[in-house]
């Protein structure tokens, strides 16, 4: 490696660590602290790094990553449990948003190519900032934060086809629809071949290299599988993007998931970061000189006009007032994926360079904005909705879980259950919590829990929170009268439903599966059993063992 090669790097990393670290400090998305210091630093900047071509061989990988690990998300049963919003809600706002766009820009006099593209580009909203922005508000599992993520999984989807649409358009002569009708077959087939080979050798593959106990060589058949999948889909004259996504399908299947998420992690991160530098270094900032009123205009049209977009939709689907004009503002802004479609439009010759810079700087400000944008609609939205959460009424609360399917009802949010509810949202899976006080209710939805109040053994109020398409129940109260009349009563009406119950001790346990539980775990007996191996554990005896034993007790207890 040359020593200015070197130099490059460092000072790479460097800025990466001081800027990014300022804009975390500050709550903003770190993709906007990667431009801002690739802008910085690159050409029409400070000067200090001249020549971004050095550092585009590797941001590329970056990309390539980034959708192995969105395929990696995508798992069937994800998909199944979402479907309804996921490409019912996903593809209505993708095709509104990109048509409306797109017949703007021919309007303006834009050629039909580049229109096509800005369309689809802008009908993208970031995943990195909306995400980021409802993990720090801890509402992932509300119903905006569920509407959020299914809309992005449809967008995560909709990326590749756009990703082979863009070199076809800028080889293509002829007829545009011919030209995005040739991009979704290609990648219809692509998809299906890789599908057939991957399914049948993909987890073999993984066994075989697991079972020899290599974390490198485990990680290096990763890269194999993501780089070698990529590899084929670009020497079939699509991009490498598509063979990443579809190898992150694949792995997605397996059991191996999310040791490969784990390993790959770092990667992507550093990657991704050069990428988004490299991005920064090629914009020259000096356009807010020259078209600052034009940058401001389209700024709040795009915002503007993809949150009604959303908002409309949230309405037609059912979705309350609140709900449905924070989920258009929360998903109003331009997405990361934006500066790889222009990027790649640019340097194919289909987007002017400078039409295309100017729409990297108005999707860079709506990603800055929307974390104050957002809080000043929660803020807005509470206004709206001035009535207590204890006086919800079934309508309310059917509105408010119409979106949900294979999701899981917890009874109680005492200690137990709000444990179990902040298991299930880092496992990312939809819940809804219901109990019968008043103050926990208040404190479980400030926190941002989907919990309502009533009694769960209301038939009414359980039918209301969706119970007919619910995976399970779990009842987590401490009470054990009413546990036992909560039982009867769903296993009564809904014999076909699962339900785990928390039980006292191991006659109470029996108690409650002749009431109707499928499994009662008794608290008492659990805890011994947790304590006894954490005993075991430290006099030496293996983990192995120590789980043989766990089971074995287990078995027999509750035989």
């Amino acid at each position: 490696m040359h020593s200015s090669n070197l130099q490059e790097l460092v000072i790479l990393l460097m800025v990466a660590v001081v800027i990014v670290a300022v804009f975390r400090r500050l709550s903003l998305s770190p993709v906007l602290g990667y431009l801002v210091a690739g802008g910085a630093i690159g050409p029409f900047g400070l000067h200090i790094i001249k020549d971004i071509e050095t550092t585009k061989f590797i941001a590329e990988f970056g990309i390539v990553l980034l959708l192995f690990a969105i395929g990696l998300e995508l798992t069937l049963a994800r998909l199944k449990a979402m479907r309804l919003h996921v490409f019912g809600f996903g593809s209505l706002q993708m095709i509104i948003t990109g048509v409306i766009i797109t017949s703007i820009c021919l309007y303006l006099g834009i050629d039909s190519k580049a229109a096509i593209v800005i369309g689809g580009g802008l009908a993208l909203s970031s995943t990195a900032t909306v995400l980021q922005v409802v993990a720090e508000r801890g509402e992932q599992a509300t119903q905006v934060g569920r509407l959020s993520l299914a809309i992005l999984i449809l967008q995560d989807l909709a990326v590749v086809p756009l990703l082979i649409m863009v070199p076809l358009l800028a080889q293509e002569d002829g007829n545009v629809g011919h030209v995005v009708m040739d991009s979704l077959f290609k990648a219809t087939i692509a998809l299906i071949a890789i599908f057939l080979v991957g399914r049948q050798f993909l987890r073999p593959i993984f066994s075989m290299i697991a079972s020899l106990k290599s974390q490198e060589l485990f990680i290096a058949t990763t890269l194999l599988v993501v780089i070698g999948t990529a590899f084929i889909t670009n020497e079939a004259g699509l991009s490498l993007a598509l063979g990443a996504f579809i190898a992150g399908l694949l792995v997605a299947e397996t059991e191996f998931r999310h040791q490969v998420e784990s390993d790959i992690e770092p990667f992507k991160g550093l990657l991704m970061g050069l990428f988004f530098m490299t991005v920064g270094m090629s914009i020259d900032f000096r356009i807010f000189q020259d078209k600052l009123y034009l940058i401001t205009m389209l700024t709040i049209l795009l915002l503007f006009g993809k949150g009604l977009i959303v908002a409309l939709l949230a309405r037609m689907f059912g979705f309350r007032l609140e709900h449905s004009i924070n989920s258009g503002v929360l998903l109003s802004q331009g997405g990361e994926f934006a500066f790889v479609l222009f990027g790649l439009a640019a340097l194919t010759g289909v987007l002017e360079q400078e039409l295309s810079q100017l729409l990297l700087v108005v999707v860079s400000i709506t990603m800055a904005l929307t974390p104050l944008l957002y809080g000043a609609s929660r803020k807005f939205t509470r206004r709206l909705d001035v009535r207590n959460p204890i006086h919800l009424n079934s309508d309310d609360m059917t509105k408010d879980t119409a979106d949900l399917d294979n999701h899981i009802i917890v009874a109680g949010f005492g200690r137990v259950g709000k444990a179990i509810c902040k298991l299930l949202s880092a496992k990312d899976i939809n819940y809804i919590a219901i109990d019968e006080n008043p103050s926990k209710v208040h404190k479980g939805r400030k926190e941002g829990y989907p919990v309502f109040y009533g009694n769960a053994g209301k038939i009414n109020i359980l039918t209301s929170l969706g119970v007919k398409r619910a995976r399970l129940l779990a009842i987590t109260i401490n009470d054990t009268k009413s546990a036992k009349k909560i039982a009867q009563s769903i296993h009564s009406a809904y014999s076909d439903i699962p339900i785990i119950a928390r039980a006292k001790d191991k006659e109470h346990a029996k108690e409650l599966e002749e009431a109707g539980v499928t499994l009662a775990l008794a608290e008492l007996f659990e805890s011994s059993l947790i304590l006894g191996s954490s005993i075991l554990k430290i006099s030496g005896t293996p983990d192995q063992e120590i789980e043989r034993l766990i089971e074995q007790f287990r078995q027999d207890e509750y035989s």
